[in-house]
């Protein structure tokens, strides 16, 4: 700043002020198991798979065929040849004998043959819009604006739709494919606009599930929704959702601040202020009935926990009836799970992997991978620190060779685990699943004429923009009307959709709940 009463003071309306003209979006990145190992090694399913109803069939045959006997109880005949006529009196003469053929090769029709059995995969879909007006076109092409105006909307919904399938590969549908569950709530105060602001923190602490803009739902807790009990959305109010949006997320404290339409702290919410309630997508349950305390349902593209089952059916309540595999019937499908796992220690995890390549090394199933919490590696490592020993002989202590190396990786039986850690898992758990060879494989459902890709969303997202498809036009922009659909508005929506089912060759895996963590926040 000029000083008082200089010429650049007298003169400052004369002088521009010159300000960047960019603009930089801070955007989430995605969990590095997701985007390094998943999807740099995932595989792409053929078209030619799906079913007329866009369903995946797999087919699948276990067990041995064919009837294998000693042949000891036969006097090994098929070794020196079947027994001769009378023994010792075969002969006939000196020149001639007589064989016989009492001895017979086991019955073939004593064998059991494995039955073929099919597991069909549903494919899932996500339908979304964006819109674009006037002014903000106006903005992004008026120089004297700061800074790019559309750009920074896009990067946003691209960022959002791979955020959501980072999402979806960790959340589980046995809890409502919730993103977290409320372990303390703050009072709502009412902010500009007539919207209530109010602090959340969850349970599972893996905050970076959540982030700027994004909307969801709260649900009353319940033990099922999708088959019991009564799905109370408590943002909802006579038969109305209130919008929901996540304004920040405070890392650092482990605290997520939501601005709500309607005063939730007051006119919803019921009970404990909202402790032990489900927070998930918006509008990712389906209402049976309108209204709150309906039954609803939830569904969501298959994750490692749709695949990772210790009993019932793969892909548990979404499994297709008359064509799903039960993991009590076909154990080979099966995962090893280890509840209430405390302190983990080096001995503890070779002894589960043990007895998962003990298990499965049969079947050529096989785990490559561990991914966890911070917190869990953290306190794995920190178990360890008593079986450490500095040698100060005859040296001045230093500092030079503290911390802990880059990565995670354990050798154990000639395989090496590699271990990944993610912001995304709920703390206290480590899965185990293989990423190798492209285990994990994308089918997409393909494309109708003339739609459109997002040229911001990265490559593995499938979404396309619809509005080529059904109006035969090349752009994706649609005027958003009003007025009974004829009268004009200053804004366009694009729609889209993404569709996109996730299929391991190897759905078996290794779930350790109840794990120690060294997880820390802030005051």
């Amino acid at each position: 700043m000029a000083s008082t009463g200089t010429l650049f003071d007298k003169e400052s309306t004369r002088i521009e002020e010159i300000l960047s003209k960019q603009i930089d979006t801070i955007l989430p990145t995605l969990d590095p198991i997701w985007r390094d190992t998943v999807v740099t090694s995932q595989g792409v399913g053929s078209a030619n798979d799906f079913s007329k109803d866009f369903q995946v069939n797999k087919l699948y045959r276990t067990g041995m065929t064919g009837v294998i006997e000693q042949g000891g109880p036969v006097n090994d005949f098929m070794l020196y040849g079947d027994a001769l006529v009378g023994g010792a009196n075969s002969h006939l003469g000196d020149r001639l004998l007589k064989q016989n053929t009492t001895s017979v090769f086991p019955d073939p029709m004593d064998s059991a043959k494995p039955k073929t059995f099919r597991l069909t995969v549903p494919m899932r879909a996500m339908y979304t819009n964006l819109s674009l007006t006037l002014g903000e076109l106006q903005m992004d092409a008026t120089p004297a604006v700061v800074g790019d105006v559309v750009a920074p909307i896009l990067q946003g919904f691209a960022q959002n739709l791979s955020h959501t399938l980072c999402n979806y590969w960790y959340v589980s549908q046995n809890d409502q494919y919730r993103l977290g569950t409320i372990k303390a709530k703050g009072t709502a105060t009412q902010v500009n606009g007539g919207y209530f602001r109010f602090t959340l923190q969850i349970n599972e602490d893996c905050y970076d599930r959540f982030f700027t803009g994004q909307r969801i739902d709260i649900y009353a807790p319940t033990n099922d929704y999708g088959s019991s009990g009564a799905a109370t959305r408590r943002n909802e109010v006579s038969n109305v959702r209130g919008s929901l949006y996540i304004e920040s997320v405070d890392d650092l404290k482990g605290e997520i601040t939501v601005l709500s339409a309607t005063n939730i702290q007051g006119s919803i919410v019921v009970g404990a202020a909202g402790t032990g309630d489900a927070i998930v997508y918006a509008n990712s349950g389906e209402q049976a009935t309108a209204g709150a305390g309906a039954t609803a349902s939830f569904t969501g593209i298959a994750g490692i926990n749709s695949w990772l089952k210790s009993s019932g059916n793969l892909l548990g309540g979404e499994a297709v009836s008359g064509a799903s595999i039960s993991v009590t019937e076909h154990p080979e499908f099966k995962s090893f799970f280890k509840s209430g796992v405390g302190t983990l220690t080096e001995h503890k995890l070779r002894q589960y992997l043990r007895r998962f390549h003990a298990a499965k090394s049969k079947l050529g199933q096989t785990i490559d991978s561990l991914v966890a919490s911070d917190g869990v590696w953290l306190a794995y490592e920190a178990q360890k620190i008593g079986q450490y020993q500095i040698d100060r002989t005859n040296n001045l202590s230093n500092l030079n060779n503290e911390g802990s190396t880059e990565g995670f990786a354990m050798t154990f039986e000639g395989r090496t685990y590699k271990g990944h850690t993610s912001q995304y898992i709920e703390d206290g758990v480590v899965y185990g699943v293989k990423t190798s060879g492209s285990n994990w494989k994308r089918y997409v459902p393909p494309d109708y004429a003339g739609l459109q890709n997002m040229s911001e969303a990265d490559a593995f997202v499938p979404f396309r923009f619809v509005v080529p498809a059904l109006t035969g036009g090349s752009s994706v922009k649609f005027p958003y009307l009003k007025g009974n659909g004829n009268q004009m508005t200053e804004a366009v929506q694009m729609p889209g959709m993404l569709r996109m089912q996730l299929i391991p060759d190897q759905a078996s895996g290794l779930k350790l709940t109840g794990v120690t963590t060294d997880t820390v926040y802030g005051d």
